[in-house]
């Protein structure tokens, strides 16, 4: 059973938990979402809000559902779950049915989005602003070199309405 707390009782090391390990990304409804594997995020505090900041390229088969809903979750597992976290970060919803994968069992969060009930941690977030990253604006010219394809990933701000937690 998951019990919600507050942001300002959140503590977790953040570079260990993205940098180290990821996380999955899902947003949609109980019959209709997607989830992938994000290694690039971050948690931070702007605009007198909790919030979150997760980078998801126009191709990927997620980014249209981050379009189209308002919240989404970050759910962070346990080394356990470490194939699931592979999976999600190889192959598209496209391409396999993700809403059904083995291992993992997608909950409905008040009709916002959905998490994962085995994640032992859980951000919910109501996205308020995006932007699309700018090639112009990159002042480490060798950050291009992640993106051959010129597919710039769009960063989503999303204020952190809620964590779960089993700890």
């Amino acid at each position: 059973m998951k019990r919600k707390i507050d942001y300002t009782e959140f503590n977790i090391d953040i570079f260990q938990a993205i940098g180290k390990q990821s996380f999955l990304l899902a947003s949609g409804t109980i019959n209709h979402h997607n989830c992938m594997t994000v290694g690039w995020a971050g948690l931070g505090y702007l605009w007198r809000r909790p919030m979150a900041f997760v980078y998801v390229r126009p191709q990927r088969y997620t980014f249209q559902f981050m379009e189209q809903y308002n919240y989404f979750s970050m759910n962070f597992f346990s080394d356990n779950y470490n194939n699931i976290l592979q999976l999600c970060g190889t192959k598209s919803g496209r391409d396999i049915d993700k809403m059904h994968l083995p291992g993992i069992t997608p909950e409905d969060y008040q009709q916002q989005t959905i998490y994962y009930k085995e994640a032992h941690i859980v951000l919910i977030c109501k996205k308020i602003y995006y932007q699309d990253l700018n090639p112009e604006n990159l002042l480490e010219k060798s950050v291009l070199s992640l993106y051959p394809l010129n597919d710039f990933h769009r960063i989503y701000y999303g204020e952190v309405t809620s964590i779960l937690t089993e700890r």
